[in-house]
């Protein structure tokens, strides 16, 4: 249901408001059981020409008509570039505060850009008063957006933070106060909250050049976990950069239905380099693992496929092509069954409360209702994170792939006990001590994880503000490409030309990509995309800026 509606409360909530240069400004603090603001009655507020700062020492709640132990304090101040600066805090005498929400008045919002192409608008002829809230790290790229105002000024609002929180952006309509309203939340690592919680720094500004702006969040990034930009980065194996087309070779679909067993796959790549060099190929081979998603954790060979012998040997013989083999796996999908059989039935990833999480928005069979037979596991639950090392290096040391493919790497969620994030970027950091060479290859991400994978593919191909994605790393067609002939999404649950035909795909900073289903070779769309990938360079949109791109100051 998220982002389906926007809950308000519909009562004055006497929020005490205080104003640095044009805007004004609020704050409320959450707790696990209530929400509560400054009480007025105990309230200093001091307003200078350039700051502002608001402490209380005490709360209310229930629009003033009761009062709680505890602090808020609000501090806001101008930059040296004309920017809002804002910092706050808060404690509850005997309740775990949870979150922060920033209020921001008198920008006047017309719009919302909360990510490449997802923008959110109001109408002057509509009775919508509101913009539903977008989610930091778990719907949208970067604690980032930009804003439009009536006047068609654009402004920015930045989360300083230098570790990866969720963060909310909204906006609602205040009766009260006659005004459009921005919402800003932050939320405390569930592992950490305590009666206290601090809100990282919010920059708030206007800005001429949101370039600019999007690349001190990549500075940001640099400085605070690590990212390095794509053409300095040493983890990324030689090879990625020779590659000019992705064959998404389709096995087994989750109803047991196999396209193409292993040595069906073997005869598909002699056609396919027979057209094209095959140092410059790359099979990507989701389902290879028997029934598609189903089989999740167990990874191991389809036998219907042909078995370990024959993924050996068609992984030798994509070797001897000189193509390069990256299996598919999940980062976090996996069957309750399978996971109860490996006593790993705790490694469920839960929400805030403590819920369970499900991989259950698919209809694999088209009996009209989703599957629900799968977890959401956590990477950063011990006994999962060592499953996932152990079966990665078993299939390079057994099998000699190239690379390792993680589905639903965007998954997130503000767990109790483990960081997927963390999870995640430990996987990656003990593969590659494993594997130095090894590929990374990721689905669908936040910013953050720029600095794990290579290379993504994501579905309607975003790739972040400013198309900052292409500054860390590469991006190819998504798993479900329609293949040449029908039109199939082979083993993907979007079946038939979700993305549409291959030739009105071709989007110049995505690798081209060649999905192989039962009747793919031999075809007159594979030979067009073959012959489309040849002649193929990487183009640099955005922020990337190019082969040669400089850390930001």
């Amino acid at each position: 249901m998220e982002g389906l509606y926007l809950y308000t409360i519909g009562f004055d909530f006497n929020d005490t408001v205080i104003q640095v240069n044009k805007l004004q400004f609020a704050v409320r603090l959450f707790t696990e059981k209530n929400v509560y603001a400054p009480d007025p009655d105990r309230v200093v507020i001091i307003e200078e020409e350039n700051r502002a700062y608001l402490k209380a020492t005490g709360l209310s709640w229930a629009g003033n008509q009761e009062k709680a132990d505890g602090e808020i304090e609000l501090e806001i101040s101008i930059g040296i570039d004309g920017r809002y600066e804002i910092n706050s805090k808060g404690s509850h005498k005997n309740e775990v505060c949870k979150s922060i929400l920033l209020q921001v008045f008198n920008i006047n919002i017309k719009s919302i850009h909360f990510d490449k192409d997802k923008v959110e608008t109001l109408s002057d002829h509509s009775v919508k008063r509101d913009i539903k809230a977008k989610h930091y790290p778990r719907g949208i790229k970067m604690p980032l957006v930009f804003v439009e105002d009536g006047h068609n000024q654009k402004w920015y609002a930045l989360s300083k933070d230098a570790r990866i929180r969720s963060k909310g952006f909204a906006s609602h309509y205040d009766p009260y106060l006659e005004t459009q309203v921005l919402d800003l939340s932050h939320e405390e690592d569930k592992r950490y909250q305590t009666n206290e919680i601090t809100m990282p720094t919010w920059h708030i500004g206007r800005c001429d050049n949101i370039d600019s702006v999007i690349l001190e969040r990549c500075g940001d990034l640099e400085k605070n976990l690590g990212l390095v930009p794509y053409d300095e980065r040493t983890d990324t194996p030689a090879w990625l950069n020779d590659i000019k087309l992705v064959t998404i070779l389709h096995g087994e679909h989750w109803t047991g239905h196999i396209f193409n067993t292993f040595a069906d796959l073997e005869k598909s790549l002699e056609w396919i380099t027979e057209r094209i060099d095959g140092k410059q190929v790359m099979a990507f081979l989701p389902g290879w693992d028997g029934r598609y998603y189903y089989n999740y954790p167990e990874y191991e060979p389809s036998e219907r496929m042909g078995g370990k012998e024959g993924f050996k040997h068609f992984v030798e013989k994509a070797h001897q092509l000189g193509v390069k083999v990256v299996p598919m796996l999940g980062a976090n999908n996996a069957n309750i069954e399978i996971m109860e059989q490996l006593g790993l039935e705790d490694a469920v990833l839960r929400d805030q409360w403590g819920l369970e999480k499900r991989c259950d928005w698919v209809d694999w069979d088209y009996d009209l209702a989703t599957e629900n037979n799968c977890m959401l596991a956590n990477m950063g639950h011990p006994g999962y994170l060592q499953h996932m090392i152990e079966r990665s290096n078993y299939l390079v040391k057994t099998f000699g792939v190239d690379g390792i493919f993680l589905d639903i790497t965007i998954g997130w969620a503000n767990d109790p006990n483990y960081s997927p994030y963390e999870g995640t970027a430990s996987w990656a950091k003990e593969i590659k001590k494993l594997h130095p060479d090894l590929l990374l290859f990721g689905e669908n991400s936040y910013d953050a994880l720029w600095g794990i994978f290579s290379i993504f593919h994501e579905m309607g191909y975003p790739s972040g503000h400013g198309q900052a994605l292409y500054r860390y790393a590469k991006q190819t067609h998504y798993l479900a490409a329609a293949a040449p002939g029908k039109g199939s999404g082979g083993i993907h649950e979007f079946a038939f030309n979700q993305n549409g035909l291959p030739w009105e795909r071709e989007v110049p900073e995505l690798i081209p990509t060649l999905s192989v289903v039962s009747d793919t070779i031999g075809s007159k769309g594979a030979e067009f995309l073959i012959k489309q990938a040849k002649s193929w360079h990487q183009h640099y949109p955005g922020v990337s800026g190019g082969n040669v791109i400089k850390h930001s100051v």
